[in-house]
């Protein structure tokens, strides 16, 4: 962290303006500043010295103010900075992207499925679009439409941009609608992508166990991901996720032991791990 606060340090000393009067005093362009400020996530005090730009810079105000207060999960203020930007600036799909992503966040599903409907039309290709409107499908109690427009993200971005948060609400809901040689036959497309040693490919077969899981195959779910983590995950992210998925598996089967055991190893790979909170092994 201190490497990291030096070089922005000198950075911001590297692109300053240097007055050229007698005192040569040293001057910060404010929205490079604000950059900066951005890009390390200090969004306190991005909000603090945007504020203090000119009126002249109207749109940039706005679009900033909305961004940091939507990190902060303010999301209140960010809707308000973001309908002014897009009432009396330019939007383009990021501003509405945004907008939309926080009105979600406030439970204003209608608000948000306009806003991502038009950025639909807008970049057809977008797959984050159809999975923010698969979420607001499923959330309204439409499944089989949440489904299609999972689909349809993964679809869009298959291959190294392919995100996965695309593909286990696809298969979540296809478990909760029974439909598990569907969900199979998806799993197995999306893993002929991927090298068998890669990180995506061990990662796509523990989401594939959550299909053996939900149809209580327990014990073939925990073998497969016995298999998986027996081949080495260095990913923690990943390797979280097997022993999280066999938590959940133990813990049904009423395994106590074998649940406290899988709940030991994950403290042992993050005490700090979400996961923990939901059981008790003491």
């Amino acid at each position: 962290m201190l490497k990291k606060k030096t070089l922005i340090i000198i950075i911001l000393i590297l692109v300053g303006n240097i007055n050229q009067s007698f005192s040569q005093e040293l001057t910060i362009d404010p929205m490079y500043r604000i950059q900066l400020l951005i890009q390390m996530e200090n969004y306190e005090s991005a909000i603090e010295f945007t504020e203090k730009l000119n009126d002249s810079l109207k749109c940039e105000k706005l679009e900033i103010l909305g961004f940091s207060h939507r990190n902060l999960n303010n999301h209140s203020k960010s809707i308000s900075y973001y309908e002014q930007y897009i009432k009396e600036c330019d939007p383009s799909y990021i501003q509405r992207v945004n907008l939309g992503d926080s009105y979600y966040k406030t439970n204003q599903l209608e608000k948000a499925k306009e806003q991502f409907l038009i950025v639909e039309k807008e970049v057809p290709d977008l797959g984050l679009v159809d999975y923010n409107l698969g979420l607001i499908a499923y959330d309204s109690g439409n499944k089989e439409k949440a489904v299609e427009y999972f689909t349809s993200a993964i679809n869009k971005t298959k291959g190294e941009t392919l995100d996965f948060d695309y593909v286990e609400m696809q298969i979540k809901i296809l478990n909760e609608l029974g439909k598990y040689d569907t969900a199979i036959k998806n799993i197995d497309t999306i893993l002929e992508i991927w090298d068998k040693n890669s990180v995506e490919y061990k990662y796509t077969l523990i989401i594939k166990s959550s299909i053996f899981g939900a149809k209580s195959e327990y014990i073939k779910a925990i073998k497969m991901l016995d298999q998986i983590i027996e081949t080495g995950i260095e990913n923690e992210t990943v390797l979280l996720e097997a022993y999280s998925y066999q938590l959940d598996f133990y813990s049904k089967m009423k395994k106590k032991k074998k649940t406290c055991d899988i709940y030991q190893k994950i403290k042992n790979v993050n005490s700090k791990a979400r996961i923990l909170k939901e059981y008790k092994c003491e």
